[in-house]
């Protein structure tokens, strides 16, 4: 079982309901690294064309599901990316940390998240998030 500590900078927002400034790991035997996750589905088509709140809603879902498959849980991320497209507005955002701070809520070590980036575009032309995560046990 991997031993995990936050950290809080307390010359920053105080951010702890969704992520943690530094995060300690130790005594871990795995690393799992999931890759970009978005919204697209199998055929390559975006479901929430526009709205990237809910775009965040199902990549979040979909990617429990998937770490659960892989035997993982979300106790097990240690650090979380975010990608946007330059399109997602300072209310979305707002937004979009609320659904990850509800996502993370029962997580007691929250993960540590890397840089936020706004790019010009992601894979497909109408995804506007993009979140990978890499996970320890």
């Amino acid at each position: 079982m991997a031993t995990k500590q936050a950290f809080r900078n307390k010359n920053l927002p105080d951010m702890r309901n969704a992520f943690s400034w530094g995060y300690k790991l130790s005594d871990f035997d795995e690393i799992f690294f999931v890759t970009g996750h978005a919204d697209c589905n199998p055929e390559f088509v975006t479901q929430h064309v526009g709205d990237p709140v809910a775009q965040t809603r199902l990549i979040l879902e979909q990617m429990k599901a998937f770490l659960e498959e892989a035997g993982f849980s979300i106790n097990d991320i240690v650090r979380t990316d975010w990608t946007f497209t330059n399109d997602v507005n300072s209310e979305q955002f707002g937004e979009i940390a609320q659904v990850w701070e509800e996502y993370l809520s029962d997580v007691e070590v929250k993960p540590a998240t890397g840089t936020l980036r706004y790019v010009q575009r992601l894979g497909m032309p109408d995804m506007m998030v993009e979140y990978e995560m890499m996970l320890a046990r």
